[in-house]
């Protein structure tokens, strides 16, 4: 009977999650000094490069670690927890970012979603003050850094079940007896 190898699950998840949340911060730098990290198209352009480095290194894992072959449940834990990590990661930069580097950033994204909800026709003037207060109490480094550790765990399962569906590879089964 073959012998199956325990792979290392912690260590490369938390590396998984350092090498994901690493880049995560990387692509905000570079498009917080290019003058672009208020733009909506930043985040989808990060969000898929995030994706596409999970799925990279997701199949690295099973052909490295796990002989080729993984059960959903493995692809989608190691994929969860690495995910949960640069999570953790991106939410500390986030608030470094809003409270120490640039504090005026806020107001920045403030002016951009002022703008945008002003030049929008289908925004009665009369709701302006309502919506106007809330951006207030959602636009600050605390809020956002909370709402991001809240919500980031649930994107990343999301993400990490589809992900570990494409990814998984079952071992045959052999027929002889």
């Amino acid at each position: 009977m073959e012998e199956k190898v325990k792979a290392p699950f912690w260590k490369q998840a938390l590396i998984y999650g350092l090498i994901l949340g690493i880049v995560s911060v990387f692509l905000s730098l570079v498009f917080y000094f290019i003058g672009m990290s208020t733009e909506n198209w930043v985040g989808w352009i990060s969000g898929a490069v995030g994706i596409a480095l999970l799925v990279y290194l997701m199949i690295q894992y099973r052909n490295i670690h796990l002989g080729g072959y993984a059960t959903f449940g493995q692809m989608f834990t190691i994929a969860l927890v690495a995910g949960i990590v640069s999570t953790i990661i991106a939410a500390a930069y986030t608030y470094i970012l809003y409270t120490v580097i640039d504090p005026g950033l806020i107001d920045q994204i403030k002016i951009v979603a002022e703008e945008k909800i002003m030049s929008n026709s289908r925004i009665p003037e009369s709701m302006y003050d309502d919506i106007f207060e809330r951006m207030e109490k959602r636009t600050t480094a605390v809020y956002i850094v909370k709402m991001s550790l809240i919500m980031g765990p649930v994107i990343n399962a999301i993400i990490a079940l589809i992900v570990a569906a494409f990814i998984k590879k079952e071992e045959p089964i052999n027929q002889a007896a």
